[in-house]
C-alpha cells in the first residue's frame, strides 16, 4: 500500500477559517489603519445613528450649541447636530454646562423664609419672609363726649407690630363761632398713643373744617384700634365725625 505524501494534503476548512482569524487579528487592525488616510472619511462613509450623546463629553451642551470641542469627533461640521439628533432624555446635568444652563430646582424653603436665589446645580437660598401686614378699610363714625371706636383690626399672635393711624376729623358749624377739640388714641395691644387737635369754626352754619390728628405706636399682638372723642368750650357741640384707617407691619416674633 502506497502512503500520500503530507505536502501534497489539501488543509482542511477549520484550518483555514482559524488561519484568517489570526491574519485578522494580526495585522488587520494595522492594516485598516494604514489603508484609511487622514480626512478621508466623509458624510456618506459614516453609518446612520453611529455618533450618539455617549460620545459628548460632560459640561459639551450649552445654552446655544455645542461647545467647541465638546463633541468627541471634532470633525463635525460646525451646526450639523441639532437638538433633534439627540436622543430624548439623553442629556443630564452630567454632560450639559451648567455655566449656560439652569438645572431644576431640587431643594425647597421652610416655613417662614422664601427663595432668594437659586444656583446653576438648582440649589436654593432662603430669606426670611416679608413681614406680613394687615390694615382696615377707611370706616367715618360720629363722635361725641364719650370715645367712639371708629376702625379696629385683630393682630395675630406671635409678632410685634407697628401701627399707622392718620384720622382726619371733619366739624361742621353752626351758627355761633366755637373751639373744638378733638381726641384720638391709637392702641395695639397694650401699647396707646393719644394725641389731639383743635378746630375752629367761623360761627356761620354748614361750614366745615378738616383737621387731621396722625398717630404712630408699637405694641404686642391683640387688638388694634382708632377711638376718638370731641369737646368744646362754648355751647353745644357741633356735628364732629372722623374717618380713621389703620396699617399694621409685623416687627419680629416670638419665637
Amino acid at each position: 500500500m502506497r502512503l500520500r505524501s503530507p505536502v501534497r494534503r489539501r488543509p482542511s476548512p477549520a484550518l483555514v477559517i482559524a488561519l484568517v482569524a489570526l491574519f485578522i487579528s494580526l495585522g488587520g487592525a494595522s492594516y485598516a489603519a494604514v489603508t484609511i488616510p487622514d480626512n478621508s472619511v466623509g458624510q456618506s462613509q459614516l453609518k446612520n445613528d453611529a455618533v450618539s450623546y455617549q460620545k459628548i463629553v460632560p459640561n459639551a451642551v450649552g445654552a446655544v450649541r455645542l461647545a467647541n470641542g465638546g463633541v468627541v469627533n471634532s470633525k463635525l461640521a460646525s451646526g450639523s447636530v441639532s437638538y433633534t439628533k439627540i436622543q430624548a432624555g439623553a442629556v443630564g446635568t452630567v454632560r450639559a454646562n451648567l455655566s449656560q444652563l439652569q438645572a431644576r430646582i431640587g431643594t425647597t424653603c421652610g416655613n417662614g423664609s422664601a427663595i432668594g436665589a437659586v444656583d446653576n446645580k438648582g440649589k436654593v437660598t432662603c430669606n426670611a419672609a416679608l413681614p406680613s401686614e394687615l390694615g382696615t378699610t377707611s370706616n367715618t363714625a360720629t363722635i361725641g363726649g364719650s370715645a367712639t371706636a371708629v376702625t379696629s383690626i385683630s393682630l395675630p399672635a406671635g409678632s410685634s407690630y407697628l401701627a399707622f393711624a392718620n384720622p382726619t376729623a371733619t366739624v361742621t358749624s353752626s351758627a355761633t363761632a366755637q373751639r373744638v377739640t378733638i381726641s384720638c388714641v391709637l392702641t395695639v395691644g397694650s401699647s396707646t398713643q393719644t394725641r389731639t387737635a383743635t378746630a375752629v369754626t367761623p360761627g356761620t352754619a354748614g361750614i366745615t373744617t378738616v383737621v387731621p390728628i396722625p398717630l404712630q405706636v408699637a405694641g404686642a399682638a391683640g387688638t388694634s384700634s382708632v377711638a376718638c372723642s370731641a369737646a368744646t368750650t362754648t355751647g353745644a357741640l357741633p356735628t364732629t365725625s372722623v374717618t380713621a384707617a389703620i396699617n399694621a407691619l409685623q416687627t419680629a416674633g416670638n419665637g
